[in-house]
């Protein structure tokens, strides 16, 4: 890790700036993209007025994994999202990720710079997709937990099956999987044969403290009616439980109901969707053809211990969502009636964006009186980005949120999600915001009628909302062209 300190001077910026570059080419980076990225952070944050004797800069720069993180600290007014500048350099790929954020200490703004490493992709040479009626084999295998030196081997794995159309594509990249298995963020369980290929494998990554996602689940098309699906499944349930786990995620498609049914078998409840999530991609397997739109998700959730008790407060726009997913699970979580606007008068928020699916994420530390008008500045950053979906979570523990909530549907925010556990965060009430509301729901397949009845409430909402907005617009171009036409008095 390299940290270094300076005052908030032109000369000051230029050491931290040449710091970082120094720290870039040493890693066989881009140095004048981390040197840019410095400047614009340190430029925004001497922007936020910092008190007089609280102007020094404090930046850090750490090596994770196939990524350059470079973090500065400042005193100033409180951050909301990273600078422009920075998320269109996201935008032009020369970052991978911007992020701002409040500490203990102060703001933090971050970005990631990606070693060569980052950009390495499978090799495919000599490999080729199977079809899914290939010959079976009858080779051996061995059933044990994921190791970093599997990364090249699963994401050859994952090409023998989709070849290029796998919608997690960190999954072609080898040294990010290590990396993240390495880490600790990911954990997975896989059948090996005895050349050391991957032939089936089941995951997870961790979302919060005690929470994972687990997906990621493929089996060559070689190796199946042999259930190794279920056998490593079991597997990584039983290693998930035993490292204190308590709560997984699940984020199933919508084109076919598969993935979807596995969960409700396995004891998951519906919790919401992430509407135009990622990219439209070529769909091989279940589902052939090219989506025309953006992929849309279903998303579940378990507990993997017992749950405490919980009062949640919720912005009655999005009430009868939350209580549709609450009432048939039988969960300890209870929505409060009574509400409040006792709450501080800055709300705390982080805000982050990622180009390669063009979507943004905001996250609410702390609920405040000006909640609307922080996320509101965040989400414009993030459009001006040019993000096509971007996520807005809050803290449903908050009892502020029920009122100062109460305006963000009229910023176009929707409903997504409502998890239950999110760690140390809590019950988390997540909204969602779409350049296009215009959702096609034609190629959606469900489980069962809970599951369409939950989804397409969420998708009306998304389209009630976008229409909402068009016709306020149109309804204040109206009132200023009768305005115009008013006769104005002489003299």
């Amino acid at each position: 890790m390299i940290s270094a300190t300076a005052p908030g001077t032109t000369e000051g910026v230029s050491a931290l700036v040449a710091a970082a570059r120094a720290a870039a080419a040493a890693h066989g980076a881009i140095d004048d993209v981390a040197g840019l990225a410095v400047r614009v952070m340190a430029e925004a944050a001497l922007g936020r007025r910092p008190l007089a004797g609280h102007d020094t800069l404090s930046l850090s720069i750490t090596l994770a994994g196939t990524e350059l993180v470079i973090a500065l600290r400042d005193q100033g007014e409180p951050v909301s999202s990273p600078p422009v500048t920075m998320l269109r350099m996201v935008d032009l790929g020369f970052l991978d990720t911007a992020d701002a954020r409040i500490d203990g200490s102060g703001n933090v703004t971050e970005a990631r710079l990606p070693l060569p490493s980052h950009t390495v992709m499978l090799d495919e040479t000599g490999l080729e997709v199977l079809d899914e009626e290939a010959p079976l084999s009858d080779a051996p295998v061995v059933l044990r937990p994921l190791e970093p030196d599997d990364a090249a081997a699963l994401t050859r794995c994952i090409y023998r099956c989709y070849g290029w159309t796998y919608p997690n594509t960190d999954l072609y990249f080898p040294d990010r999987l290590a990396a993240s298995i390495l880490s600790g963020q990911r954990v997975g369980e896989v059948a090996v044969d005895p050349s050391g290929e991957v032939a089936a494998h089941w995951g997870a990554v961790f979302v919060a403290d005690g929470v994972v996602e687990t997906g990621a689940t493929v089996t060559d098309p070689r190796f199946r009616r042999r259930g190794l699906a279920n056998d490593l499944g079991e597997r990584l349930l039983e290693r998930l439980v035993a490292m204190g786990v308590r709560g997984r995620m699940r984020e199933p498609v919508l084109t076919h109901p598969a993935t979807q049914q596995i969960a409700l078998r396995e004891g998951a409840h519906p919790v919401g969707a992430y509407l135009h999530a990622s990219p439209p991609l070529q769909q091989v397997g279940i589902t052939d053809g090219m989506l025309a739109e953006r992929i849309s998700v279903s998303v579940f959730f378990s507990p993997l211990a017992e749950m405490p008790a919980a009062e949640v407060h919720i912005p009655a726009t999005f009430e009868p969502l939350v209580r549709r997913i609450l009432e048939p699970a039988g969960w300890p979580i209870s929505i409060a009636a009574a509400r409040t606007n006792d709450a501080p008068e800055r709300s705390v928020l982080r805000a982050s964006y990622t180009a390669e699916h063009r979507t943004g994420g905001l996250v609410v530390e702390i609920v405040g009186t000006d909640l609307a008008d922080a996320v509101d500045d965040a989400l414009t950053g993030l459009r001006s980005a040019g993000a096509e979906m971007a996520t807005v979570q809050l803290p449903a523990a908050q009892p502020a949120l029920a009122v100062c909530g109460a305006g963000l549907s009229a910023l176009g925010l929707g409903f997504a999600t409502f998890l239950p556990d999110m760690g140390s965060y809590g019950p988390a009430l997540t909204l969602q915001w779409l350049a296009d509301p215009d959702i096609d729901m034609s190629a959606w397949v469900f489980a069962d009628e809970r599951v369409e009845s939950l989804i397409r409430a969420i998708a009306d909402q998304a389209r009630d909302l976008g229409d909402d907005i068009v016709r306020r617009r149109r309804r204040q171009a109206r009132r200023l062209r009768l305005f115009a036409a008013l006769p104005v008095a002489a003299g």
